[in-house]
């Protein structure tokens, strides 16, 4: 069993050694950050621990809202809310649109919290369907098969997958989806927020579609057809701690109403809340960092390609790929820590696949050096 004694970095101390690290999701490296880590002891101090009510109370600290106005920024939206996990801002959403879906349609890799998450639209006609991953052919087909004149149907997906760094295809998804009507598509964009998109948008940002078109309420005038949802954590890329939707008022005092993850559960912790305002306050003021990721993964993908690895291309900060056999990926994995530097491999995880898959992040602080180090140690490992 692994303990992560420093904080998640280009380096960290784990079991007592110090690794090079090349796992995890703190994209950004702002986990440890000194003026995130500066903002967390002055809100400790200024607020305490934690409001200990929720937040249609007395629940709402200053760091929180800060929290809410920075991610509106970021995300170009009217508003957010912020909620104190990114698993579950996927189950306050689709509480919020279940008067809305006859249908669903996950992406078989899809991760566990949007699974979960459809157990929240209570008035399904049919059982959950799975399409396979990122074939928006087998979606069109299902959607024919499956979707009586009427039904209103809802496609979930991550925008970046997890494991294997791959993008959901959304524009395709989005133009199967305008053959039906009341359709929606919605997106967890964990793995996307703040690393991909030219402004750091994420996923939806790649597919062309306007910040103004995202999370709008089902009754909205204005609203696109099919209507796009969004949710995103605030503990990876950003270095803080949470989950946000951002969107219009109207759809987010929607959100409000429809389950008691506002208005039942405790609010963000004030510390926790001000290391995120400030994670926020940092990508969005240093675009350097963005531009720093993308080189690292540019490195990175084109030096495993060069050595034979079957990795795709693509701007996401995860490298997912597989071996023949476990015992190589796992002989993979020993050896480069016998070196200094961890690596995951990721089994039992959505989209993993049976055998499982090596896992390499990459992080804006990783320094060229750092990769080629990596490469030299993986090219040592296949000979």
């Amino acid at each position: 069993m692994w303990t992560m004694e420093g904080p998640a970095g280009a380096e960290t101390v784990l079991n007592g050694r110090r690794y090079l690290y090349f796992a995890g999701t703190g994209y950004l490296g702002l986990q440890g950050h000194l003026d995130v880590i500066a903002a967390a002891k002055l809100a400790a101090d200024r607020y305490g621990v934690h409001t200990a009510t929720t937040r249609t109370g007395y629940g709402t600290c200053p760091p929180v809202r800060e929290v809410e106005h920075r991610a509106a920024s970021f995300l170009g939206s009217e508003a957010a809310l912020y909620l104190v996990s990114g698993y579950a801002v996927n189950f306050a959403l689709t509480a919020a649109l279940s008067n809305f879906v006859d249908l669903v349609l996950v992406d078989e890799c899809a991760h566990d919290c949007l699974r979960e998450a459809t157990r929240w639209l209570e008035r399904l006609k049919t059982p959950v369907l799975t399409f396979r991953h990122r074939d928006a052919g087998h979606l069109a087909e299902l959607l024919r098969l499956h979707t009586p004149a009427g039904w209103r149907p809802m496609v979930l997906t991550d925008g970046v997958f997890p494991v294997s760094g791959q993008m959901a295809p959304l524009a395709e998804y989005l133009t199967v989806l305008g053959d039906f009507t009341g359709a929606m598509l919605l997106v967890d964009d964990a793995h996307g927020l703040a690393t991909v998109g030219t402004s750091g948008r994420g996923s939806l940002e790649v597919a062309g579609v306007p910040a103004r078109q995202i999370n709008l309420d089902p009754e909205e005038l204005h609203a696109s057809s099919p209507r796009i949802f969004h949710t995103s954590t605030l503990s990876k890329a950003i270095g803080g701690h949470g989950g946000v939707i951002a969107g219009s008022h109207k759809f987010l005092e929607r959100v409000r109403h429809s389950s008691g993850w506002f208005r039942g559960a405790s609010a963000p912790a004030a510390p926790m809340a001000a290391a995120t305002a400030k994670g926020l306050e940092i990508v969005e003021t240093q675009p350097v960092l963005r531009q720093q990721l993308a080189a690292n993964v540019e490195q990175l993908r084109g030096g495993l390609r060069a050595l034979g690895l079957p990795v795709n291309p693509g701007p996401a900060p995860i490298i997912g790929f597989g071996l023949e056999t476990v015992l190589q990926m796992q002989r993979v994995q020993q050896h480069l820590a016998e070196q200094g530097i961890a690596i995951a491999y990721a089994r039992d995880y959505a989209g993993a696949g049976a055998d499982g898959m090596l896992r390499i992040a990459v992080f804006a602080t990783h320094t060229p050096a750092m990769i080629e180090r990596l490469l030299s140690a993986v090219a040592d490992v296949l000979k």
